[in-house]
């Protein structure tokens, strides 16, 4: 396997055979109409560093996809993504080794994943009520909770802290004092 950058724009991508399979029954919610527009260049920039595509090779123009990335999926539809690169995780073909891939990727990554994910509303919250207690991060920076509640295709009231969870947590710090 090597990993190497591409322009988005100089590349096909389609679901390997088997992962396409594995997906067909599978319920997506897309993403809001027109979410794609509120996001700025920069950001585009920003999250597309963050995302490797598994792949392999048909062509040097055309790769499979061995595990669903909505996220690029999402982001490759922003004009300015055309200009922007993403890396690839290239496997070799071998029958065995992208079947052991494509298992492991789709089957025991979420597996293990899951253990370490909140809620991500919650998560969000916890984040925006830290960085506003702590004035860590500019209010010119700091995303409004309305805008990251259209993002995720929710109100923003569903971005709300677990009050159990603050509960237990206070709890825990007055008995350590």
């Amino acid at each position: 396997m090597k990993t190497k950058q591409r322009l988005i724009n100089s590349f096909t991508l389609e679901y390997h055979p088997l992962v396409a399979s594995l997906l067909r029954e599978e319920i997506t919610v897309p993403s809001p109409a027109g979410v794609i527009d509120h996001l700025h260049e920069r950001e585009i920039h920003i999250l597309l560093k963050t995302i490797t595509l598994n792949v392999i090779s048909v062509t040097r123009e055309h790769f499979l996809l061995l595990t669903p990335e909505p996220l690029f999926a999402l982001l490759r539809q922003h004009p300015c993504a055309q200009s922007q690169k993403v890396s690839l995780c290239e496997y070799q073909h071998s029958a065995d080794n992208i079947e052991q891939t494509i298992t492991t990727l789709m089957f025991t990554l979420p597996a293990l994943q899951n253990s370490y994910q909140s809620s991500h509303l919650k998560t969000l919250a916890s984040r925006l009520n830290n960085a506003k207690s702590t004035h860590s991060i500019s209010a010119n920076t700091l995303p409004k909770k309305s805008r990251l509640a259209l993002f995720a295709g929710v109100s923003p009231s569903a971005i709300r802290l677990d009050n159990k969870k603050l509960a237990r947590n206070d709890d825990k710090s007055k008995g350590k004092a």
